[in-house]
């Protein structure tokens, strides 16, 4: 029954014309085209490699397509683990290090088809393993699809406790290498009717799925839902007939600029091929970009396993927390462009790092952050980049909740751990007035902790006015350095 509902019965010849202007489609080079089916393409979030299937009767697996930055192919490689499986479908963690696809061969299934996992690692790919009992059931199960960062996943299932038919539910990572218990992903997206084929955007808020029923244009459609404030799907609408036609339609995915969508569809001459067109504009996400971090010690310059809080400073994203870094101190993380986000870098054994990342519109840029040891930073000044307040007051902007509770966080796993808090200012207005708001903010910094439950003994804090600058006062640069809150571990 799954084979009338997977994706690969929906690769029928897809006519897709807009209501006066036809969608172009753009096949995809003839070295990723073969004269085997080529289907299923899901790009990695800095947009440099494809993971797509080939099945015919000399290839039967995985592959990726590598591309350079100015979108130059380089390689075509078929991943080296045992891939094999029966058209259930496969995603990427934005980060590289995790594959998951369905397979319905394999001896050591729970049931018609079960979902396994690969981990790169060490400079390869692990063996392929089952994802487990708690995940695969005595039913259908495939067609996952990574959530934003890789720190969840959703997957379509027939397993009891659905809306009826099959469903889309989603699963969370508990800690490295462990999930949790399958979620239905709710009403805003499973019906009665049969949904499956989910793709999450890059941005964690945009879903496009299939489903079939009466209200469609004919077979299965594709949808599109939005994730609310509250993490909730809402309920999903359907792509109209620009996308939609009286055929099947499925398997949609996009590039990480959120206008690129990808498809699959049967030619006359090589069977399956894949596809490119721009979507609407009432039908694209947000654009994304790679934000690639790498964690290493201050002194030694060994990787440290970090891990990122990610926040927006204006306020208009949830505060998230990143994977661990690997062994080589590495951490993908998606970033929406033309924002600007707080990155803070914690670590057991560390004081945290924290930067702030100005708006950009390029698809990925890095970023290296040293971490200092708690046991060599003592009577070291290190600079909260992300503690901001009202101008010309010393009232905490809401945009300082993440790295506050960073630091709570931190004096609270280390009661021996003594901090002064300290403020400064630019060389702007008169000293007494400086030094004053000074001690206010540093003052404010220091009650924010003491409410939150530190003991006052932990903490002292000081004003230092316009007496301490790090940078020169005679540009706008230059005094924005200055305008800082620090602090002092004794």
């Amino acid at each position: 029954m799954r084979s009338q509902l997977t994706l690969w019965a929906l690769l029928f010849p897809l006519m897709m014309w807009g209501q006066s202007t036809p969608l172009i489609m753009n096949a995809m080079l003839p070295s990723i085209n073969t004269w085997e089916n080529d289907e299923l393409g899901r790009w990695n979030v800095d947009g440099k490699t494809l993971i797509f299937t080939r099945t015919g009767f000399k290839s039967f697996g995985l592959y990726a397509a590598n591309f350079e930055t100015n979108g130059k192919l380089i390689s075509v490689e078929k991943f080296p683990f045992d891939s094999t499986y029966r058209r259930g479908g496969h995603t990427i963690s934005s980060d590289r290090k995790k594959i998951i696809f369905s397979s319905s061969t394999r001896q050591d299934g729970f049931g018609s088809s079960d979902l396994y996992v690969s981990t790169f690692s060490n400079g390869k790919w692990s063996a392929a393993q089952n994802m487990g009992p708690s995940i695969n059931g005595q039913r259908w199960d495939g067609e996952p699809a990574f959530g934003k960062d890789g720190s969840s996943f959703y997957y379509t299932s027939n397993r009891p406790g659905g809306y009826g038919g099959y469903d889309i539910w989603m699963v969370k990572a508990t800690s490295d290498g462990h999930w949790s218990a399958p979620v239905n992903a709710g009403p805003g997206i499973n019906t009665p009717n049969n949904e499956g084929s989910a793709f999450i955007h890059f941005d964690g808020r945009t879903m496009y799925f299939m489903r079939n029923g009466n209200e469609g244009m004919g077979g299965f459609d594709l949808y599109i839902s939005h994730a609310g404030i509250d993490g909730k799907w809402k309920i999903a609408q359907n792509m109209g007939s620009s996308i939609n036609t009286a055929s099947d339609e499925g398997g949609l995915a996009l590039y990480p600029d959120g206008i690129t969508a990808l498809i699959t569809r049967t030619t006359p001459s090589n069977g399956n091929d894949m596809f490119e067109f721009e979507l609407p504009e009432h039908l694209r996400s947000n654009p994304v970009q790679a934000l690639q971090v790498k964690t290493t010690d201050a002194e030694t310059g060994k990787p440290v396993r970090a891990q990122l809080v990610v926040f927006d400073i204006n306020g208009n994203d949830t505060i998230r927390k990143s994977q661990l870094a690997d062994e080589k101190g590495n951490i993908t993380v998606t970033l929406d462009r033309n924002v600007s986000f707080g990155i803070i870098a914690t670590a057991d054994g560390y004081v945290l790092n924290s930067t702030n990342l100005p708006a950009t519109s390029e698809s990925s840029r890095s970023l290296n952050l040293k971490m200092t040891s708690l046991a060599s930073s003592k009577d070291k000044p290190i600079t909260l980049q992300n503690i901001f307040f009202e101008t010309g007051s010393y009232v905490l902007s809401p945009s300082s909740e993440p790295e506050l509770q960073v630091v709570f966080s931190m004096l609270q796993k280390s009661p021996n751990l003594k901090m002064q808090v300290r403020g400064h200012t630019d060389n702007v207005g008169d000293e007494a007035s400086n030094q004053l708001l000074s001690e206010n903010r540093a003052k404010a910094v220091y009650d924010y902790l003491i409410e939150k439950g530190i003991p006052a003994s932990q903490l002292t804090y000081k004003g230092f006015g316009e007496t301490i600058p790090v940078a020169s006062n005679d540009s706008a640069e230059g005094r924005q350095k200055n305008r800082r809150t620090d602090f002092i571990l004794h």
